[in-house]
């Protein structure tokens, strides 16, 4: 009796699988290579990896360069010259990246796919951090007026 209670509860916990808690929105780090302590937001999830890429990873978009601080007596020019963003998509390993306890609500899946990722055509990633860049510069002036995902903007300090 006791033995069929045991592999009984056995069954139940190979049942419950742990939560997915790498999605898309998550504000992640990434923690080796180029980009190494840069922050980004995951696009779209590999759980069980591709053809070519046979392990979990993920598609990210990114700050390469952050904005400078902006105070209220500078001129309009200078404002939007120091918003500036320079924005990279990447495919990383879920290795690689340190999930943060933030999330950010960036529409980015229908911008960033794993094709243009992937290709090795220069104009289209470029059209793509282009499209990445406009919308992160949008998000960031509606985080100096409310305060919203303000953390994100701000360049690590480590």
């Amino acid at each position: 009796v006791f033995f069929a209670s045991c592999s009984a509860q056995g069954a139940m916990s190979e049942a419950k699988k742990t939560p997915k808690f790498l999605k898309a929105g998550k504000v992640v780090l990434l923690l080796n290579g180029r980009m190494a302590g840069k922050k980004a937001v995951i696009v779209k999830t590999f759980d069980d990896g591709t053809a070519d890429r046979p392990y979990g990873h993920c598609l990210v978009a990114g700050i390469m360069k952050y904005p400078l601080k902006v105070t209220k007596k500078m001129s309009e020019k200078k404002r939007t010259k120091r918003s500036r963003i320079k924005p990279f998509i990447k495919s990383v390993n879920y290795n690689h990246v340190m999930p943060t306890r933030y999330t950010m609500d960036v529409d980015l899946k229908s911008v960033v796919t794993a094709d243009i990722v992937g290709s090795s055509n220069p104009t289209a990633r470029q059209s793509c951090r282009k499209e990445v860049k406009k919308s992160l510069e949008e998000k960031y002036a509606a985080s100096l007026a409310s305060g919203k995902n303000k953390w994100f903007f701000q360049k690590l300090r480590f």
